[in-house]
């Protein structure tokens, strides 16, 4: 095994990152020849994408490697847009689950804090001054939130007791919202 030289303009291979949808631009770093074919790795600042194999890279323009694809520019052009909406996918699915996560958490919270309670939204609409019926649109929470919040918070002489009491309803009416 050796390695072998490197050409003095290098060629720019593109960096696909799926799961940030970012893109970046690299040169073959190292080159190793081994029996069974050239093993390459990204030059800095990207070194420790590698081994892949480089022979693979050149004849079908394109190699995953962890989270990314190292492909050429003419594959990125053709791929590009098929690449973004796979991204685009996984990272709406990935905060789905995220929200997904946190709900059922909150959940678990609430019911833990309060028993077998009902939810009491006429109590958190009074602590915010919003109308005690009709349908709350999140706009409504927030203005209402932040009006209290400037006179409550602890930093403009308000109590703290106060400003948890309205995050607190804040926070359940926006849960209950969306």
């Amino acid at each position: 095994m050796h390695d072998s030289p490197q050409p003095d303009d290098q060629e720019q291979w593109v960096i696909w990152n799926d799961l940030s949808g970012m893109i970046a631009m690299a040169a073959i770093g190292r080159v190793e020849v081994a029996p069974d074919g050239r093993r390459a790795w990204l030059d800095k600042p990207f070194e420790m994408a590698g081994p892949f194999s480089l022979d693979a890279l050149e004849t079908d323009g394109r190699v995953a490697f962890a989270a990314c694809i190292v492909m050429s520019r003419q594959r990125w052009q053709d791929d590009q847009g098929q690449l973004r909406r796979n991204a685009y996918e996984k990272r709406r699915a990935a905060k789905e689950r995220l929200h997904e996560g946190q709900a059922r958490f909150n959940q678990g919270r609430r019911g833990h804090r309060s028993g077998d309670k009902p939810f009491d939204e006429r109590q958190h609409r009074e602590t915010l001054n919003l109308p005690v019926d009709g349908k709350l649109e999140l706009s409504q929470v927030k203005t209402a939130y932040r009006r209290l919040a400037q006179k409550v918070h602890p930093d403009v002489g308000g109590s703290h007791e106060q400003f948890v009491r309205i995050t607190q309803a804040r926070n359940a009416l926006l849960d209950c919202i969306s």
